[in-house]
């Protein structure tokens, strides 16, 4: 097992794997000093052509559910919001990182857009603010998957062989090989790449709830969500299993199962449409 400070560094220090272009470095920037105008930021975004692009097959991918497609950054902005749009820039700069990662476990990005969706649709039921910024956290909440595959080739595939032999969970397999889990890793690269704590904590700790947390109603929604694309058979998370819920996290959301029947429904509906893949 390696030392947890030193998976920390490498993850920190990625640069070869991960590589953040200049364009998205000044769009944080135009972001953080609250005083660029949409259009300004929409503008800087465009000077990378493949970059604008792959923001756009995001924002149109089906995690948002969007009938009418989105066809430029400024209408993304004006519906999604400055945090979101942000963080779909810095997801579009390493997409070939995702797509590479769907190739290792094939499935992970269908399950991830059906954990969005269902992020989505719960929090829209909870009535909680700016449910698109939610959706984003049930996108992301697996990416620690896509760091640990491209950073530690070798143990993934150990992880990979655990979670065969063992029939366990891959976060188990994570700790038992790694010492640390992709909801680790995902916060360390994502505090590094400066996102704001909300979208942060709900991925860091999905799997981990605790109620006095911050953020603990956007947790425990992704926590349920992960469970329902599981439930449901949505793509592929890396193994076979489906956790138990949290009874501190299903307690803190108060819903019924009615209420759950009707966001897989919905989930049912969405994969039938073919939305989800």
């Amino acid at each position: 097992m390696l030392e947890k400070t030193a998976v920390r560094a490498k993850v920190e220090g990625i640069t070869k794997v991960l590589t953040i272009p200049a364009v998205v470095h000044k769009v944080t920037s135009l972001i953080a000093s609250g005083t660029s105008s949409a259009s300004e930021i929409a503008d800087e975004i465009a000077k990378d052509p493949i970059l604008a692009a792959k923001v756009l097959k995001l924002v149109n991918s089906g995690f948002y559910g969007f009938r009418q497609p989105i066809t430029t950054i400024t209408h993304a902005m004006v519906l999604l919001g400055l945090d979101v749009v942000k963080t779909l820039v810095m997801t579009a700069s390493v997409m070939d990182v995702i797509d590479a990662m769907n190739e290792l476990v094939q499935g992970l990005w269908e399950h991830s857009l059906g954990t969005a969706r269902a992020c989505n649709a719960l929090a829209e039921r909870l009535n909680l603010p700016n449910p698109e910024e939610v959706a984003l956290c049930g996108l992301l909440h697996d990416f620690g998957k896509v760091i640990i595959a491209q950073t530690f080739p070798a143990e993934f595939r150990e992880i990979r062989a655990v979670v065969e032999a063992r029939s366990c969970l891959q976060i188990d397999a994570e700790a038992a090989v790694l010492g640390v889990t992709h909801p680790e890793v995902g916060m360390w690269l994502l505090k590094k790449w400066s996102l704001p704590p909300k979208l942060v904590y709900p991925i860091a700790y999905h799997s981990n709830f605790h109620p006095r947390r911050d953020f603990a109603d956007r947790t425990a929604v992704v926590q349920l969500a992960d469970i329902l694309a599981r439930a449901k058979g949505i793509g592929n998370p890396g193994d076979r299993l489906v956790p138990r819920m949290n009874p501190d996290a299903w307690a803190f959301l108060k819903l019924t199962m009615r209420d759950v029947e009707d966001v897989c429904d919905q989930l049912d509906a969405e994969v039938g449409a073919g939305l989800l893949g």
